[in-house]
């Protein structure tokens, strides 16, 4: 029993000694399959999948948010862009990320360039991403950049300065506003391409002198050459056109040529030239008191500011008149003609624009020291025909018919004419010319007149002769005609800013009404009016029409 138990389990040794020579053949066999590499590569490509996958999760939600930052950032440099935006560009992009949601993006810069006529803003920016996946690649975020850039450009900018050189301008207040009017041309100028920009100037005191050549585009009555103004109907002052002489009916009153506020007289047949009297007559016919139209060149404007010179009174709705006319399309076959003369720049052949240009700014600036005042103006009776003043050149002296008789002057100059037998004849000789009330009131103020050449014939000499010539248009007509003048440029669209230098409360209250709002007007004084000037030369920059 022992020897068999003893032999069994040495079999079973033996037997369990023996089993790798059994399966050997087996193993050879497995190590010579090759469907064993096609299962490793498909674990291999397996892991490839998911991490290529991983990767295109990630960068999906990458792009998505680079796409959503880009997008944000474009609308923010296009609203900020806008014309019509007042706010500060920046200000604006920086609100548009505040209020995007974008919690990890930050702006980086914020790049603005603008001037008169238009306005460029670059920005940067970027978000920080952060993976899902990819993390476990040793990647836990990733930076999306953006970038924008956005301008808008108007290409046409349309300014008439209007100008108070009135009386009470004289002395320090119109020494100021020289200096003052000039930087604001230079600012306007210096803002944008000069062909972008004309302005045009427009002095006025009691009268707006257009000139001989701007007068000339526009079909007038009673004309003569002393001066260059024209009296406006009730009626005018409710649109922003005139209408010129080519393609138009409209026929204006020229203003004569006369004086109402001195007693001054001149020699020789060519009216009121000289600068003393010149800038006291009703309608001034000195270079600097005409209207300079369109013009981009700083010389002529510096010239032609630094040339005013004060007289008169105040007539600010004639210069709004003036200077919205300028602004207006009506006048497009006037400064056509003009370019044609060589007397406007070719770059402006197509102004004034449409009002619904979207490519157009019009402004008026207009500037006073005072209030309106009395307009003067000759009555029918006294604009044409002949006077009973004679006058002789060769000994400078006047004569007057009065009944019967001529009564002469004893000597030249302020010699009042006496009623005396020694100074009074029958008849005159061929050295003695008739004058027609133009040519008298042209040469002679209507109290020179009243004094001088019938203070001694006429015991109602200054009723006849000073009061009863002229008629006026008051104080409080004009106030009602520069608020008309002013609405109807408002609805057009133009931009009004106004200056009150020095002016007192009621006149400063028809500009604050006049102005586009109670922003746009100015109250200064002294040097202040430069401030005033360059403020709304650098508030223009930030101006487009918005019909």
């Amino acid at each position: 029993m022992e020897l068999t138990t003893v032999t069994s389990r040495r079999r079973r040794t033996a037997d369990r000694f023996m089993m790798p020579h059994k399966i050997a053949p087996f193993v050879r066999q497995f190590a010579k399959e090759e469907d064993g590499v096609l299962v490793a590569f498909s674990v291999y490509f397996m892991l490839m999948i998911l991490f290529v996958g991983a990767l295109g999760v990630d960068i999906m939600r990458f792009e998505s948010q680079r796409s959503r930052l880009q997008h944000v950032l474009d609308q923010a440099v296009l609203a900020a862009t806008d014309l019509d935006q007042k706010s500060p560009p920046a200000e604006v992009v920086a609100d548009y990320f505040i209020k995007s949601g974008l919690a990890n993006a930050e702006l980086l810069s914020t790049v603005v360039d603008q001037g008169l006529n238009y306005r460029e803003v670059t920005a940067t920016a970027r978000e920080l991403v952060p993976t899902q996946l990819m993390h476990m690649l040793g990647v836990n975020e990733m930076m999306a950049p953006a970038s924008s850039s956005a301008e808008e450009r108007v290409d046409s900018v349309e300014i008439s300065l209007v100008l108070d050189v009135s009386g009470s301008m004289d002395g320090s207040r119109i020494e100021n506003l020289k200096p003052a009017a000039v930087d604001f041309v230079d600012t306007v100028l210096e803002l944008s391409d000069a062909d972008d920009i004309s302005i045009s100037i427009v002095p006025y005191a009691t009268q707006v002198s257009a000139g001989p050549t701007l007068l000339s585009q526009f079909r007038t009555h009673d004309d003569h050459d002393y001066s260059h103004c024209v009296n406006f109907d009730s009626s005018d002052f409710y649109s922003t056109t005139m209408e010129p002489l080519s393609g138009g009916s409209r026929s204006y009153e020229q203003t004569k040529h006369f004086d109402v506020f001195t007693y001054a007289e001149t020699a020789d047949d060519t009216g009121l030239v000289d600068d003393e009297h010149d800038s006291l007559t009703v309608c001034p016919n000195r270079p600097s008191s005409h209207i300079l139209p369109l013009s981009n060149n700083a010389s002529t404007l510096h010239g032609q500011i630094n040339a005013l010179a004060a007289g008169g009174n105040t007539s600010a709705d004639l210069g709004i008149k003036w200077g919205a006319a300028l602004l207006d399309p009506s006048l497009q076959p006037v400064v056509s003609n003009l370019v044609a003369a060589n007397q406007i720049d070719n770059a402006f052949s197509d102004r004034p624009l449409e009002y619904d240009d979207p490519n157009s700014i019009k402004v008026l600036v207009v500037m006073t020291d005072g209030q309106n005042t009395n307009q003067y103006m000759l009555r029918s009776q006294f604009r044409s025909g002949n006077s009973d003043v004679y006058y002789n050149a060769g000994n400078d002296r006047y004569a007057v018919k009065s009944g019967s008789y001529y009564y002469k002057q004893s000597s030249s100059g302020n010699s009042q004419i006496q009623s005396s037998w020694s100074n009074r004849s029958w008849s005159l000789d061929s050295n003695w010319k008739r004058l027609s009330y133009e040519e008298l009131f042209a040469k002679a103020s209507l109290a020179w007149v009243a004094n001088y050449l019938y203070g001694r014939l006429d015991y109602y000499a200054w009723n006849n002769w000073y009061d009863n010539p002229q008629t006026s248009v008051g104080g409080g007509t004009k106030d009602s005609r520069m608020q008309s003048i002013c609405n109807a440029a408002k609805n057009q669209g133009v931009v009004i800013y106004t200056i009150g230098f020095e002016a007192p409360t009621h006149g400063a209250n028809e500009l604050k009404d006049c102005a586009s709002s109670p922003s746009h007007f100015f109250d200064v004084d002294g040097l202040e009016i430069s401030e005033a000037f360059s403020a709304i030369a650098q508030s223009i920059s930030q101006l487009k029409l918005t019909q």
